[in-house]
């Protein structure tokens, strides 16, 4: 596989211009402004192998896998959808892809982990945090108020999680802490490993967001200390409609069914009283009901054979750059405020800010971005950001968020900070 560093390929240099290079969006133009692309935390940009690959399967092989029908066609594409499965385990580091569970995403994981979790009577709580995207946030908060939990939801101070204060909270009524790694509002990465360590001392379940994190991070689940982990397909340049929920096999197997169809069932067969009585398969199998999306998993490879060409020191350095030098250059504007903290920023790959002067709207400056600049747009995102809860904790309505990807430019920053500086001082005066 080709590393996309320098010309010796070590880890010091990132080769931005080829990764550029393999993302046809960035080179087109929409009503005749071409594209600089900020909002990788929302979704990457799809390379135009993946789209190649997506586009021979369905063309020339968009069979029925599944173990379903066994005719040579069908054989190939449930070769590939297994060979997808490997793929996302060792991209995780697991010990098995009997490990893996394809879902239509983080939502969908985090949906299985509450509704399917083995809670007990005396120990049904659950602890979330105040940084929460909504995918984890909203599973828990409606079995709360259907009273099938307990839920507590541990507050953060400009994105830091106090793990003195979590560790306060966790108690023998715990069942299962769910928390993100990385915030798609305040930035910077969450000592996750930490936190797991205080959840296993008390026999606590650990399941991780890790949606916002692997864009820019690599996991390794055979040392983090969670017993669960998802992520998000279409943030790492892969389809949309797909993702996968890792988890260790007795903890996955100890889960109840929550979404049942076909491929989920070892036999349906009547009992001695004449009622229908299944066998579930193990996992994978019992939690992938119906006819999957082999074309998202088989995108899914694609994407991921890209992501694993980066090397690691040197996509954590460009993007920490480009984090650092948005924040910096985002303070010496008196009409925002950087959310998080400034030490902590360079670790994620975004910055988030909020207005500071009553007439620096985000709303219109979004406009301003997309119509206002000579010959480019650029693509951000403003709003709360599926993240509520961050939000009504900080008191702010709208913020904006900018965020990088390994194809993204220091001159790119600087374009943004222009336009941010332009945009204060037409509508702040200053």
């Amino acid at each position: 596989m080709t590393t996309i560093g320098t010309e010796k390929k070590s880890a010091s240099a990132l080769d931005v211009e080829a990764v550029r290079a393999l993302y046809p969006a960035l080179g087109r133009e929409i009503d005749g402004k071409r594209l600089v692309y900020l909002d990788s935390a929302c979704t990457a940009l799809k390379p135009a192998r993946v789209a190649e690959r997506l586009a021979d399967f369905y063309a020339n092989w968009g069979g029925c896998g599944g173990k379903r029908s066994t005719h040579l066609l069908s054989q190939q594409v449930e070769d590939w959808f297994q060979g997808a499965r490997r793929a996302v385990a060792g991209f995780l580091r697991a010990e098995s892809p009997n490990e893996i569970v394809f879902t239509s995403g983080t939502t969908e994981a985090a949906n299985i982990v509450c509704n399917a979790f083995p809670y007990e009577p005396a120990r049904r709580k659950v602890i979330i945090t105040d940084l929460e995207h909504n995918a984890v946030a909203l599973p828990f908060i409606e079995a709360a108020r259907a009273g099938r939990i307990e839920l507590a939801i541990c507050p953060t101070d400009e994105g830091r999680l106090d793990l003195d204060r979590l560790a306060s909270m966790l108690d023998d009524k715990t069942a299962l802490l769910a928390i993100t790694h990385a915030s798609n509002v305040m930035g910077g990465i969450v000592p996750v490993a930490q936190a797991a360590k205080l959840a296993r001392r008390k026999g606590i379940k650990v399941f991780v967001d890790d949606a916002q994190y692997l864009g820019t991070h690599r996991e390794d689940v055979s040392t983090l200390g969670a017993d669960f982990v998802a992520f998000s397909g279409h943030k790492l340049g892969g389809p949309f409609g797909i993702g996968a929920l890792w988890g260790h096999e007795t903890e996955l197997n100890r889960l109840g069914t929550w979404k049942l169809g076909g491929g989920t069932v070892k036999s349906l067969a009547w009992d001695l009283k004449g009622a229908p009585e299944p066998v579930y398969l193990d996992a994978p199998g019992r939690f992938e009901a119906g006819v999957q999306n082999f074309g998202g998993a088989v995108g899914l490879h694609e994407a991921l054979k890209v992501r694993e060409s980066l090397p690691e020191p040197a996509l954590r350095k460009h993007v920490g750059g480009l984090v650092r030098r948005l924040a910096d250059g985002l303070a010496g504007i008196d009409a925002v405020r950087v959310l998080g903290r400034p030490e902590e920023l360079e670790k994620g790959g975004l910055v988030t800010f909020a207005p500071a002067h009553p007439e620096f709207s985000a709303a219109d400056f979004n406009l301003f971005l997309n119509h206002e600049l000579p010959g480019r747009f650029i693509a951000i995102r403003v709003g709360e950001h599926c993240a509520h809860l961050q939000h009504r904790r900080l008191g702010l309505d709208a913020t904006v968020r900018a965020s990088f990807g390994a194809y993204n430019t220091a001159a790119e920053v600087d374009l943004f900070l222009d336009a941010a500086r332009v945009y204060a001082k037409e509508a702040c005066g200053g």
